[in-house]
């Protein structure tokens, strides 16, 4: 059929509409109903995990399907939360940062290396032998911090570790700006204020 476009007035051709299907008719002698298929037995019903709500635990979202919420460790299958190897049970509070041990944190020896520092440094003040004391104290310190902070920096690249080496100030840039260790941000900047007070005291 030929019909005019409504907007342009243009000729336009409507295609017919296709023909129905045949339908044949089953002979007599075929028509026996063809054998069912075997049902197994009803199983235990496994119920699989629901993920429209979110995390039942803390409520992220998660995809269709999922199992494990990696924001929190909720096992939506076991109804229990994994935190670092250890299994948590519903209601009950991860172990934080907060609950670490004292001695597994650096923040104890830290403390220890400044007060033995110090003490060297008011005794250093009247005998020489405590100052030269602080000194090799200080320099080891800071020795070992820039094999640290060295070592931090080719785990990031080569290019990083090498710059780190040979560039002076970079490795504060490194520490500070790279770096996402706060432990090593702190540890780095110890070792930058025990170099300025040996300074000042060998000056002195």
């Amino acid at each position: 059929m030929q019909i005019n476009c409504p907007t342009c007035q243009g000729a336009l051709i409507v295609p017919a509409a296709p023909p129905a299907p045949r339908v044949l008719m089953p002979s007599p002698a075929s028509s026996t109903p063809p054998p069912s298929p075997a049902v197994p037995p009803p199983g235990p019903a496994v119920s699989a995990p629901s993920t429209a709500s979110g995390c039942p635990s803390c409520g992220n979202a998660l995809p269709r399907g999922a199992v494990l919420c990696t924001n929190c460790g909720y096992n939506l299958v076991t109804k229990q939360r994994t935190v670092a190897g250890h299994i948590v049970a519903p209601g009950k509070p991860s172990m934080g940062q907060w609950e670490t041990p004292w001695y597994k944190t650096p923040y104890p020896y830290v403390g220890l290396l400044l007060v033995t520092l110090g003490i060297f440094y008011l005794l250093g003040r009247e005998n020489p032998a405590f100052m030269l004391a602080l000194v090799g104290a200080g320099a080891l310190y800071s020795l070992g911090m820039h094999i640290v902070v060295a070592v931090a920096a080719f785990r990031e690249g080569a290019g990083t570790g090498f710059l780190t080496l040979c560039v002076p100030f970079y490795a504060l840039y490194f520490v500070f700006r790279v770096n996402d260790n706060d432990t090593l941000k702190l540890l780095y900047g110890i070792a930058l204020i025990i170099n300025l007070v040996i300074r000042f005291a060998v000056r002195d």
